[in-house]
């Protein structure tokens, strides 16, 4: 790579690079629907209930409290969305900059400007810095608490244990799968046998401010825990019905990997991964894609590990991932969560770490060949993210426009599961009516049907994520036998129907 950080050039790549994180991160920022989750986030920065402070709601937010405090006073300001995801997409480009002074420090200015560029291509964390979630914030608070654990570990000392315990309890407080870097670093601590003396001294400071900065949810996201399992036992297997069978669970980690590589935007869609048959038939499906990305990110990682085994630097790399996994896995099993890359998001910054070792090595000639192809993959995927409507969020939003272009008096909206987002983008005075299919059978559904066109004229149903609200077709399948149809239309991850409702209610 050439040299051109030399006297007051230093900074001109990285300020390039970062420079270029936020072009592809505020590009389009608003151009595609909030999504369900989305929605969820905003429900959690809402004002609190009357007589209710907001602080007494806010400790009850046991996902991101502080990424829901700040929505909360952002939304003061405008609620569109592009403007909504702004602090996420600053969050996203924060991330660069603060990944190269890491990266610098622990393999040199060449691997610190690789990993800058990487994180600022990723389509796995533009995808996240353009949504209205915590985990942006997470990410960037991860490599600040990455950073503050290199310079502990080089030299440990009351300031530098403080700072540490700062950064992980803000890291904590972003989402509480933060505590998973808790662990990760302790088991880096042992791993380098540093657990004596000062590491010990200013290590169990970092870990007690950590505590007492996120123990209010800790407690709460325990006691969240166990009222689902006393209270609430049905729902853990309507969760897992909709997810087992639909993805091996072998395969769901060499797909995190593929994931934090390409994002979601490159060789199978997720609506294809949710809804696939035959594991064969989607890798043959998409063999090139998947092929491609295995052998330009497989050296890159085969060979950053490599590298820091020979720079013996490679307990933290190692510890860090190992325990996200091993907790996911864990909450898995249990049927707390399922596996899914983006709860793995502590480890994330660690991947685009190793990669850039793996880049950065054997010479220019090979360095540059790396570099160009890892960016390369990654262009192409965050340009099926912004183009390509197959890889787009679900378009709540233009299925909302199409019914607000033809509504009438008598009309009902059906939109299982979506109807928090649905009354989000939707200003008409039509009922939305719910209905959870997986919690009801076929005989229930007809006659929560009928109770739904009782009185009314029209009907609008709102067809998404199926695999999770109408795994069997009931829906779909009574509203086609009883009532006739007057129109369909297709948008990304959207089917709507609008049925005529005759006379008495069908």
């Amino acid at each position: 790579m050439a040299r051109m950080w030399t006297g007051k050039g230093k900074l001109i790549l990285p300020v390039v690079i970062t420079a270029l994180a936020l072009l592809m991160r505020f590009f389009r920022l608003g151009h595609q629907s909030l999504w369900i989750d989305e929605v969820l986030t905003l429900g959690a920065s809402d004002p609190a209930p009357p007589g209710i402070p907001f602080a007494v709601k806010l400790l009850w937010d046991v996902h991101g409290p502080l990424y829901s405090l700040l929505i909360h006073l952002w939304r003061l300001v405008s609620e569109t969305d592009a403007w909504l995801r702004l602090p996420g997409a600053a969050a996203g480009v924060a991330a660069v900059p603060l990944m190269y002074v890491w990266m610098k420090r622990e393999a040199g200015r060449d691997t610190g400007l690789a990993a800058a560029l990487f994180m600022a291509l990723n389509p796995f964390n533009i995808y996240y810095s353009q949504e209205v979630r915590f985990y942006s914030l997470l990410t960037m608070m991860t490599v600040v608490a990455l950073l503050a654990f290199s310079a502990f570990i080089e030299r440990p000392s009351a300031r530098r244990g403080a700072l540490l315990g700062v950064s992980l309890g803000l890291a904590c407080l972003s989402h509480l799968m933060a505590l998973f870097l808790c662990a990760g670093f302790a088991v880096c601590l042992a791993a380098k046998r540093r657990t004596r003396g000062a590491y010990l001294r200013w290590g169990l400071l970092a870990a007690a401010i950590a505590l007492v900065i996120a123990s209010p949810w800790i407690y709460r996201q325990l006691f969240f825990l166990q009222r689902i399992y006393e209270t609430q036992p049905q729902l853990r297997p309507v969760v897992y019905r909709m997810e087992e069978g639909r993805f091996p669970p072998l395969l769901a980690y060499p797909y995190a990997v593929y994931a934090f590589a390409t994002g979601f935007s490159l060789g199978p869609d997720l609506r294809e991964l949710r809804t696939m048959l035959s594991v064969g038939d989607m890798l043959g499906r998409h063999a090139p894609a998947l092929g491609l990305a295995a052998l330009v990110f497989g050296v890159a990682l085969v060979g950053g590990l490599a590298r820091l085994r020979r720079e013996r630097n490679l307990a933290l790399f190692v510890s860090v991932p190992s325990v996200a996994i091993v907790m996911v896995t864990l909450a898995a099993l249990l049927k707390i969560k399922v596996f899914n890359a983006r709860y793995l998001m502590t480890a994330f910054p660690v991947f685009i770490a190793v990669v850039a070792c793996g880049a950065v090595r054997r010479g220019r000639g090979f360095t540059a060949a790396m570099i160009a192809a890892v960016s390369i993959v990654m262009l192409v995927s965050t340009a099926n993210y912004h183009f390509s409507p197959r890889y787009a969020r679900d378009d709540i939003r233009g299925a909302v426009r199409l019914i607000r272009a033809d509504e009438r008096v008598g009309d009902v909206i059906l939109a299982p599961g979506m109807e928090l987002i649905v009354s989000w983008y939707y200003s008409g005075s039509r009922p939305i009516e719910p209905l959870y299919a997986p919690l009801l059978d076929r005989r229930r559904i007809e006659q929560r049907l009928a109770l739904i066109s009782a009185g009314n004229r029209r009907l609008w149903y709102l067809r998404c994520r199926p695999w999770d609200t109408d795994a069997e077709g009931h829906i779909k399948e009574i509203l086609a036998e009883s009532l006739p149809a007057l129109g369909s239309w297709e948008l990304p991850g959207v089917t709507l129907h609008l049925y005529e409702i005759p006379s008495g209610g069908g």
